[in-house]
């Protein structure tokens, strides 16, 4: 961020290179720091107003897009064009409770939709690859019409406008693609096949179109790096703990007006996901409170995978509680912490403004600043979970809703 000689923050931006990208403002003549000649007027002004600069690291890319987005809703930055309003990064969504759900880009996010993203580049390229291999309505325009139309003489569309196909069969190609949204290798895989084939074909000029849509997906694929020592020695020392939390175990549930209540518990261990310890469960109390009790329960009666060193619930003093009352029961020596996300109309805010999550423990709670690098490990952690348990409730509402009726 640079700040003017009052602490306004005149700039907020992002880069992995960030002496890289600071010096492409400036050049040094001397023993003088003048603008870069290649920069415009309008950068040249702010230059000559920066009287200081601070940074913030962040674990991943994803994680450096989202807090750029919160710093620039929260200070309205001269300098910042983009995302100074109420729009944000794009994301691809779907609403499953709809007959024939459709795949778009949406900036504002429903509380019916399952979303993936945000993405800062790539999401049309991403967008446009699943429709292209998936025969799924194109638009909710085509849902309008009475006739089937170009897109399905392109074989791009099944033409549901027509009664060519039940909710239940469009029901496994919407598995298909929320699969190849989730697994982008797997489309990747896809799109290089396509590549390959059209350059075997000597159709190259469609061939590179495939290939500038292979890397912009790819990009995508960038890999969170966790430090894993740094990450738990700055945990051990946030939250006074005996032992440093290498393993941690995080779990949430996720319901829709109390129907298909599921809950999510995901593992990780020095720097990595451990997806052959996640775990999924059915759910069958109603309230998030005693669904949060059955799957810590369901939880210690089973010995795998092995136990962790923390708990992070996703929740707040009360859930802490409830975990700590379980863990006890079943003689494990584990701590449980609690995130509690800010909500207005039940949806979270992270992509409108500062993060005001709280953490909370058995004997403090803690309001860190969204910067805070262990908040935003945390973070990382309770929104995997969040991920995970809300995959697995939308497989059950996919399930029930395009079961066939006899």
């Amino acid at each position: 961020m640079y700040l003017d000689s009052q602490a306004r923050v005149l700039y907020v931006g992002k880069a992995k290179n960030l002496k890289k990208r600071i010096w492409s403002y400036f050049k040094i003549v001397g023993d003088q720091v003048l603008p870069n000649p290649k920069v415009g007027v309008r950068i040249r002004q702010m230059i000559s107003q920066i009287h200081a600069i601070q940074y913030h690291t962040t674990t991943s890319e994803e994680e450096a897009l989202l807090l750029e987005n919160a710093l620039i809703k929260k200070h309205q930055p001269k300098y910042n064009i983009l995302l100074k309003d109420d729009k944000t990064y794009p994301y691809v969504c779907i609403n499953l409770h709809a007959p024939y759900p459709t795949l778009a880009l949406k900036r504002e996010i429903a509380p019916e939709m399952l979303c993936f993203g945000p993405f800062s580049s790539g999401a049309k390229e991403l967008l446009e690859s699943v429709l292209e291999f998936l025969p799924l309505v194109q638009s909710l325009v085509c849902l309008r019409g009475k006739r089937a139309c170009v897109f399905y003489e392109m074989k791009r569309c099944c033409a549901p406008c027509e009664g060519k196909i039940s909710p239940q069969e469009y029901g496994g190609f919407v598995k298909q693609a929320l699969k190849l949204l989730e697994d982008k290798s797997q489309l990747l895989r896809l799109i290089k096949q396509r590549m390959q084939t059209l350059a075997l074909q000597e159709r190259f000029e469609q061939a590179i179109i495939y290939k500038e849509r292979y890397q912009k997906i790819q990009a995508l694929l960038e890999r969170s790096q966790m430090p894993a020592e740094q990450n738990a020695l700055g945990l051990q020392n946030l939250l006074g703990l005996a032992k440093v939390p290498y393993r941690i175990e995080v779990f949430d549930v996720s319901h829709h007006a109390k129907s298909h209540c599921v809950g999510g518990m995901v593992v990780f261990d020095r720097g990595e996901w451990i997806k052959s310890a996640y775990r999924r469960y059915a759910l069958k109390a109603q309230e998030e409170y005693t669904q949060m009790q059955e799957m810590l329960e369901r939880r210690v009666k089973s010995n795998k995978p092995k136990m962790p060193d923390l708990w992070l619930i996703d929740g707040g003093k009360a859930q802490v509680q409830l975990a700590k009352r379980v863990l006890s029961q079943a003689g494990w020596g584990v701590v449980a912490v609690g995130i509690a996300k800010a909500k207005i109309k039940g949806r979270t805010q992270r992509s409108q403004g500062d993060v005001p999550d709280t953490l909370y423990t058995d004997q403090q709670t803690l309001h860190l600043d969204s910067t805070d690098t262990n908040l935003q490990f945390l973070q990382r952690l309770r929104d995997e979970a969040h991920r995970y348990a809300l995959s697995y409730h939308h497989q059950r509402q996919l399930k029930a809703a395009f079961k066939p009726t006899s």
